[in-house]
Order: structure tokens, then sequence, then C-alpha cells
């Protein structure tokens, strides 16, 4: 049998960071694929797709022919009406 000893290292502790008045943090954000957000805001998939080409819903293609991706946050905004 073999006796191994572990020794235990402590991580060193890291402040925090400070945060200067009007500075922005970026938040992480949750994109969805055409059928994730169809499903989300409850229309088909060609909707979603209408509502990028012609109505202004912000959406990112990684690559060139990538799957096209939508910002959570900016789907939630587009069906409240706000602007994006």
């Amino acid at each position: 049998m073999l006796n191994l000893s572990r020794r235990k290292v402590a991580a060193p502790a890291r402040p925090l960071p400070t945060l200067t008045p009007g500075e922005v943090i970026a938040m992480p954000v949750e994109l969805l694929t055409v059928p994730q957000a169809a499903q989300f805001a409850s229309v088909s998939h060609p909707t979603i797709r209408r509502w990028i080409r012609d109505e202004g819903l912000r959406s990112f293609q990684p690559k060139e022919k990538g799957r096209i991706r939508i910002d959570k946050i900016d789907l939630i905004k587009f069906l409240k009406g706000e602007a994006i």
C-alpha cells in the first residue's frame, strides 16, 4: 500500500477590484440560437429571422457561415419595444 501525503498550500488572497464612478463592468451574455430565441419568444423561426432582417433585432454571426446568435437581453428589450 502506498502512503502518499498531501501538502495543503494556501492560495494567496486577492483583493476585490475597486471600481471608479462611471466604470462599466462587462456582464456575461446569454447567446441564443434562432430556434432557442423562437421558443423563448413563442414565435416561429421565420419570425425571428424576419425580425433580424426587417425590424432591427440585433444578432451576431460568429463565422462567415456560422449559426446566428441573439443576445437574450436584446431579445427581451425588442419584445418590450425598447430601443436596442
